[in-house]
C-alpha cells in the first residue's frame, strides 16, 4: 500500500497502460468518458495503434497519426457526454477521420453520461485471449488535476461469471449509441467481459464488486457505502450537502479532501478535519495550478475495509441522475487501517495538501456563465441531424434543429472550416464545402466559448476519407516516406528520420528528383510477408485510397505480387 497515492512516483502513461502483454494484440477497446479533447484521442489512438506515447515530435507529424488511426480505428469505441467534446487548439485534418470511432451520448433526462472506464480486449495468434479493465477518475483529455486509475486483467475464458454482470450492461447501455458495426462488436466484448472468470488483484486486495450507477437494472447500487461505518476519508471535487449527509452519518471519524469553492459551512461541520489542494505545488510540470479531481472513498466497517474509486463524486447527481461507476475493492484483513490510508493519502513531507481552519469565503454563481452553459445543453438536444449535398466542385450542409428557448446566440461551423460559422437555426446551411472538410464535427459557439458536437450526417461520399489520405499524402515522396514506416517494424524513429530525409507531406519534390527507387522498399517488403502478411493488406489498402499518380505503377504492380504471396502463404 505504501506510495499507492504517490503524486510524482505513480504517473499514468497511456502508452504503458493500453499496450498488450508481449505476444498480444489489440482485438477490441471500449473507453467511456464524460469529456473528450480529440488531442487526447490521438494520444490513446498512438499507444493502441502503434505502443508508443504521443510526444510533441509525434504529435507534429501527420504520418504517425494517420498510421495510429488506421491501425486503431476499427478497434476503438469512444463513449462521451454530448455536448462535451473540447474544440482542439490546433484543428488537423486527421480529426475527421476520429467520426468513425467516437459516439457521443445523449441522456434521455438530459443528465449527464459521467463514467471513466477503458474495456479491451487483447488476442493472440493461437486464440487465447484476456481483457482489461481501466477504472479511471479522470476523462480522455489533458486535464492536469489529480486522478487515480485501478487496472485490471483477466483471461477470457469458457466459465460464464455472473459477478461480472454490472460490466456488461455497462456495455449493453452504451451500444445503442453506436454505429451497427460497432454494435457487433460492443456484443461480443460483453459477452467476453462475461466470460473472465477472475480479475487478477494485487496486494493489499483480496476482492472487488463493480457498481454502475444511473440504470433501472442496478437501481439499489452502492447500497454498502451508504451503510453504518466507523471511518470514513472522502476525496471528491463536488459535493451536496445530501450525500454527504447520507455519507457521514453517526460516522466516528470523517476526513475530507475536495476544492476549496465546494466547502459549505454545513459540509465543513461534518468533517473531523478538511484538505484542499495546496495553492501552489511544488514540481508542477504543468505550469500550471493542479485541483483534486479524484474520487474515492475509503471505509471501515464491521465487515472489513473498502476503496470504492470511479466517477461518481459525493453530489445528488452522481447517485440519483447520472450514468455513473464505482469499482469497490475490498482489503485483505489488517492490512491498510484508518491510520495507514491517512497517512499514505496525506504524508507529513511533500503533501499536496493542506488543512483548512475556517470555511472560505464562497464565491457567488457566475450566473453568466451558467446561462452559456444551459444554451449548450439546450442546443445539443435541439439538433437532430445534417445532409450533404454536391454543388458543382463544392458541397453545403443543411443542419436541422429543433426551435429553442435561449436567448444567446449559437453559432455552428463544421470544424475543418470553422471559419465558415454562422447562427443556428431549424434549418441552417453551410455552402462551399471541400470534400475533405466534410465531417460529423461542428464546432458550436456561444458568447465566445465553443465546443465540438458530432452530427449524425447523411450523404458525406464514400470517398471523404481517401481525399484527407492524398491531402496527407500528396507526393510520390511523401508516400514512400509513409509506407517506409509501415514496413518498420514499428520502430518509431525510422518514420521521424525517413520523413526528414524523404520529405514530409508539404514537400512537393517530386519522386524522380529526391526519392529512392522502388527497389529501396522490397527487402523490407519480403521481410514483412513473412513476419506480418497482413502489413500488406494494410499498404494494399493505402494505395487504393490514393490517387494512382502517388502510388505509381511500378509500386502497384510490386505491391499486388506480395498480395498474391501472402494469399499463397495463407492458403
Amino acid at each position: 500500500m505504501a506510495d499507492t497515492f504517490d503524486m510524482a512516483g505513480n504517473r499514468l502513461r497511456y502508452d504503458e497502460l493500453l499496450s498488450p502483454d508481449p505476444g498480444f494484440q489489440l482485438a477490441f477497446a471500449v473507453c467511456m468518458t464524460y469529456s473528450l479533447d480529440l488531442e487526447a484521442l490521438l494520444g490513446a489512438s498512438m499507444a493502441l495503434g502503434l505502443q508508443q506515447e504521443m510526444d510533441s515530435e509525434l504529435q507534429n507529424n501527420p504520418f504517425a497519426l494517420l498510421e495510429a488511426i488506421r491501425k486503431s480505428s476499427d478497434k476503438v469505441a469512444i463513449f462521451c457526454n454530448a455536448g462535451s467534446i473540447a474544440l482542439p487548439q490546433n484543428i488537423k485534418s486527421v480529426f475527421a477521420l476520429l467520426e468513425h470511432s467516437v459516439f457521443e451520448v445523449k441522456m434521455p433526462n438530459r443528465q449527464n453520461f459521467h463514467p471513466k472506464l477503458w474495456f479491451i480486449k487483447y488476442e493472440n495468434a493461437s486464440g487465447a485471449a484476456y481483457l482489461k479493465l481501466i477504472v479511471l477518475t479522470r476523462n480522455l483529455t489533458f486535464d492536469p488535476s489529480i486522478d487515480m486509475c485501478v487496472s485490471m486483467q483477466g483471461k477470457v475464458t469458457r466459465t460464464v461469471r455472473r459477478k461480472n454482470q454490472p460490466l456488461a450492461d455497462m456495455l449493453a447501455f452504451v451500444e445503442r449509441f453506436a454505429d451497427s458495426t460497432k454494435k457487433q462488436k460492443i456484443e461480443a466484448l460483453a459477452d467476453d467481459v462475461l466470460h473472465v472468470k477472475e480479475f487478477e488483484l494485487s496486494h493489499p486486495f483480496e476482492e472487488y464488486t463493480f457498481y454502475p450507477l444511473g440504470m433501472e437494472e442496478h437501481a439499489e447500487a452502492v447500497p454498502a457505502l451508504f451503510d453504518r461505518k466507523s471511518a470514513l476519508f472522502l476525496v471528491s471535487p463536488f459535493l451536496s450537502n445530501d450525500i454527504v449527509g447520507e455519507l457521514v452519518g453517526s460516522t466516528g471519524k470523517a476526513i475530507l479532501v475536495t476544492r476549496k469553492a465546494s466547502v459549505t459551512k454545513e459540509i465543513f461541520q461534518r468533517f473531523q478535519d478538511v484538505y484542499v489542494t495546496k495553492d501552489i505545488l511544488n514540481d508542477n510540470e504543468f505550469s500550471t495550478r493542479q485541483d483534486i479531481h479524484a474520487k474515492v472513498y475509503y471505509t471501515s466497517t464491521a465487515k472489513g475495509n473498502y476503496l470504492y474509486i470511479g466517477s461518481a463524486n459525493a453530489s445528488h447527481n452522481a447517485f440519483h441522475n447520472n450514468v455513473e461507476f464505482l469499482l469497490c475493492l475490498q482489503y485483505k484483513p489488517n492490512t491498510v487501517g484508518w491510520d495507514t490510508f491517512c497517512n499514505d493519502f496525506l504524508p507529513e513531507e511533500n503533501c499536496a495538501y493542506e488543512k483548512l481552519e475556517a470555511v472560505p469565503e464562497r464565491q457567488a454563481a457566475d450566473e453568466a456563465q451558467l446561462a452559456i452553459d444551459a444554451a449548450f445543453k439546450e442546443a445539443v438536444y435541439a439538433i437532430k441531424n445534417a445532409k450533404v449535398e454536391e454543388t458543382g466542385n463544392c458541397y453545403a450542409v443543411t443542419i436541422n434543429a429543433k426551435p429553442r428557448k435561449t436567448a444567446l446566440t449559437v453559432k455552428i461551423a463544421p470544424m475543418q472550416r470553422h471559419t465558415l460559422s454562422v447562427p443556428l437555426q431549424t434549418q441552417t446551411v453551410l455552402e462551399g464545402l471541400l470534400l475533405k472538410e466534410l465531417s460529423e464535427f461542428y464546432i458550436l459557439t456561444i458568447e465566445g466559448q465553443n465546443t465540438v458536437v458530432k452530427i449524425k450526417t447523411a450523404g458525406i461520399p464514400a470517398q471523404r476519407d481517401n481525399a484527407i489520405y492524398n491531402s496527407i499524402i500528396p507526393t510520390q515522396s511523401a508516400f514512400l516516406s509513409y509506407l517506409s514506416f509501415m514496413l518498420s517494424a514499428d520502430d518509431i524513429e525510422s518514420l521521424i528520420d525517413d520523413t526528414a530525409t524523404l520529405g514530409g507531406p508539404d514537400d512537393p519534390a517530386d519522386m524522380s528528383q529526391s526519392a529512392p527507387p522502388h527497389a529501396a522498399v522490397y527487402e523490407p517488403l519480403l521481410k514483412r510477408l513473412y513476419q506480418n502478411p497482413r502489413c500488406i493488406e494494410g499498404i494494399a489498402d493505402m494505395i487504393k485510397r490514393l490517387d494512382p499518380a502517388i502510388s505509381g505503377d511500378a509500386l502497384i504492380a510490386m505491391v499486388q505480387q506480395f498480395q498474391a504471396a501472402a494469399r499463397r502463404l495463407k492458403a
